[in-house]
């Protein structure tokens, strides 16, 4: 076939571009022009809640399988740490310093549980986003998912754990009660993540901006491990001076952790006040992290 520069070469076909396009936003999915102006008329859809619980899901699905990893012993090691540090502290307690609280291995197993989870999962949101920096750059999503599922599933973790509690019912019969204040588990847990969650959600993006939050965070997970009733009795707090008190009982994780230990050591809910220094500091650090999140998303993404 021979080359004729002067004729034209036919266009090649193009298939039509649709009228209408859908994009997705971190919050929102948008239809209409690709430049997000929706024509007159057109109805805006709904934010999409359900995509961003399926991210959710898979994010923790994904974070909690590759933990154990290569690992021989897999989860075995996260029910370990907490009977180690039981057995040890217990050991400590009722020998050296004597200790009077009554059935004090279950009192400090359940507080050991809880706080592992609240270590684990702010360490692991805190870092969140630098360790799926190519999952940020690359997608879209509602990225608030990140911390959130850090924390999540780390509470996976928390719930196995919380199965060695049923070991010692047989041992330690005197220390439990069955009773309705059981039925409150959930919502002290929820709390929980709620606490976590939105204290993760301001260290994820600061820690993108600022990597020393890390250091940061680490150092006042030890300083509030020695701030909350994790092994001492709270009964021991009466008996500190103000204004340290009130910076004790107005510590919302030590709030909850004592609520756990009421419903299933004495089977008593928790009164008017233990509400209000649950709920109070809770919601408070939940949206001024959320806050912080939104101002410095943007930020953190010129700098993962």
């Amino acid at each position: 076939m021979l080359y004729r520069p002067n004729v034209p070469l036919p266009e090649p076909k193009r298939r039509p571009l649709p009228a209408d396009w859908v994009h997705h936003t971190p919050a929102r999915r948008w239809q209409g022009p690709l430049d997000g102006k929706a024509a007159a008329g057109a109805p805006r859809a709904a934010p999409t809640h359900r995509r961003t619980l399926e991210v959710l899901r898979v994010l923790v699905r994904s974070d909690f399988r590759a933990r154990y990893r290569a690992q021989a012993l897999g989860v075995v090691w996260s029910l370990l740490n907490p009977l180690v540090m039981m057995g040890v502290i217990s050991l400590v307690f009722s020998q050296v310093f004597k200790t009077n609280t009554a059935n004090f291995p279950i009192y400090l197993l359940l507080g050991l549980v809880q706080w592992q989870w609240i270590t684990n999962g702010l360490s692991a949101g805190t870092q969140s986003f630098v360790a799926n920096a190519e999952l940020v750059k690359r997608t879209v999503f509602a990225r608030e998912a990140l911390p959130i599922a850090a924390v999540l599933s780390y509470g996976v973790n928390f719930c196995i754990e919380a199965a060695i509690v049923l070991v010692f019912v047989p041992i330690f019969p005197h220390a439990f009660r069955l009773s309705p204040a059981l039925l409150l588990l959930p919502v002290f847990l929820a709390l929980l993540v709620v606490l976590v969650a939105g204290a993760a959600l301001a260290t994820s993006v600061l820690n993108v901006i600022y990597r020393d939050v890390t250091y940061i965070v680490n150092t006042g997970l030890a300083l509030l491990f020695w701030l909350t009733p994790v092994m001492y009795p709270v009964d021991q707090i009466e008996k500190i001076p103000y204004p340290y008190r009130h910076l004790l009982l107005w510590n919302p994780a030590g709030a909850i952790m004592q609520a756990v230990r009421r419903a299933v050591m004495l089977g008593l809910p928790p009164t008017a006040m233990d509400w209000v220094r649950m709920l109070a500091p809770t919601a408070a650090v939940f949206l001024l992290g959320l806050l912080l999140f939104r101002r410095h998303e943007r930020m953190a993404l010129d700098y993962v």
